[in-house]
């Protein structure tokens, strides 16, 4: 019934038993799906956000489940359990399908699964075998707010108000070293992610012409991504001329205009895995100084690609294609020799790339070494405000032995010229 293909339930069986196989003995692990939440305007709620980790691990796609893990149990039936909501016929009335305790434990390959009522008994009953509860908190390197408390959140409250002499330890950096190098059944979802991405680019090609408007674009990326049961993996950006210094535009409101580029950020998710792809594009045809421009910044990328390889980290890969980026400034003519070091961050002030999997900004550690089945964005850019002139190239690398892969190599760097 869900619009997400799914992968084979023996990849989520293998990746438990990779999670169990890093718990302590005598620890257990419990993984929330995440919740619905109401939204502030009448009976509406916000978008349903799966955890990530959760599909990760059960290949279950709706809120309201908790999986346990206890390796080594003293019971074998305590060692995975699955608790899920099951529907009333009030709910089935309003609202359809949903898993069934056979169909989830079908997907999941989980055995034991009850209904969710029966988890506040469960874990009360046998925490007093654990000696410590791993709890899975977001801790992407990415937020810089107070979260919404979130159930395991609530959860860890709870245990400390009614068990406060009972351990609470951390699952993230069990679980993000497992997301963080690939399967082979992962890097297929990220290819068809790209390759529907692709297919979108395609479709805008022959659009890019004086008056079109940016919300023109975004509806025909819309419709290559819904008619292959995808979805935006982010709001894509459609910026044209000035409006590509702005590196989050999502307005995507104003119309093209002849002799511009327009910066075209969007990636697909396909079956929870996410592309992430941009191209600057001429609207007709360009001046010299635009084109010598986008040729500077796909240079940059080829070099970037060529660096990126095992045992650098992500910050080393940054420093370095940084190197390279202040040189060709200096080359340009943006900037000068007593200018200081960082003056390029007027040019260039994001980062190169970041990690790509089951979210756009996937989980990942920043300053340890990569290694083979990683995946990684690589997206140089250029801003000149004062110009009217925004360019980023962006494609999606895996990591191999000796090198990278670019997965998007498929679709030109300098896509229209």
């Amino acid at each position: 019934m869900l619009r997400h293909p799914n992968l084979p339930v023996s990849f989520f069986v293998q990746n438990r038993a990779r999670l169990r196989a890093l718990l302590p003995p005598g620890s257990a692990a419990v993984v929330f799906s995440g919740e619905i939440l109401p939204s502030e305007n009448a009976d509406t709620h916000y978008p349903f956000e799966l955890n990530r980790s959760y599909y990760y691990l059960t290949g279950l796609m709706q809120p309201g489940g908790i999986l346990w893990l206890f390796p080594g149990a003293p019971l074998s039936e305590l060692e995975e359990v699955l608790f899920i909501p099951v529907s009333t016929a009030q709910q089935r009335l309003w609202e359809g399908w949903s898993y069934s305790l056979v169909e989830a434990a079908q997907v999941s390959g989980v055995q034991e699964v009850k209904p969710l009522s029966e988890w506040a008994g469960f874990w009360r009953r046998h925490l007093g075998l654990v000696q410590a509860l791993y709890l899975d908190f977001n801790e992407h390197e990415r937020q810089t707010t107070g979260q919404f408390p979130s159930q395991a959140h609530r959860f860890a409250r709870r245990l400390q108000q009614e068990h406060p002499a009972h351990r609470i330890e951390r699952l993230a950096p069990l679980l993000y070293r497992l997301r963080m190098k690939k399967s082979p059944e992962e890097i297929t979802r990220i290819r068809e992610a790209i390759a529907i991405t692709q297919e979108a680019y395609q479709r805008i090609m022959p659009l890019l012409r004086e008056g079109v408007y940016e919300y023109e674009l975004e509806a025909e990326i819309l419709y290559i991504f819904t008619r292959h049961r995808a979805e935006p993996a982010f709001p894509s950006i459609i910026a044209g001329g000035e409006r590509a210094c702005v590196l989050h535009y999502t307005f995507n409101s104003q119309p093209l205009r002849g002799g511009e580029l327009v910066l075209i950020d969007m990636g697909a998710r396909y079956g929870w895995y996410a592309a992430d792809l941009t191209r600057t594009l001429p609207v007709g045809e360009i001046d010299a100084e635009r084109r010598r421009y986008l040729a500077w910044v796909a240079d940059v990328q080829q070099y970037a690609q060529t660096v990126l390889k095992p045992g650098i980290s992500l910050h080393q890969w940054h420093s370095t294609v940084v190197t390279y980026i202040r040189e060709g400034l200096l080359s340009l003519g943006l900037l000068s020799q007593d200018e200081p070091l960082d003056a390029y961050k007027r040019y260039f002030p994001h980062g190169l790339g970041h990690f790509l999997g089951l979210d756009v900004h996937d989980v990942g550690y920043r300053y340890e070494p990569l290694e083979a089945g990683m995946v990684v964005t690589c997206e140089p850019g250029l801003y000149i405000p004062q110009k009217g002139i925004g360019i980023r190239i962006e494609n999606d690398l895996l990591l191999t032995e000796n090198g990278c892969e670019n997965l998007s190599a498929a679709l030109p760097d300098l896509l229209g010229l």
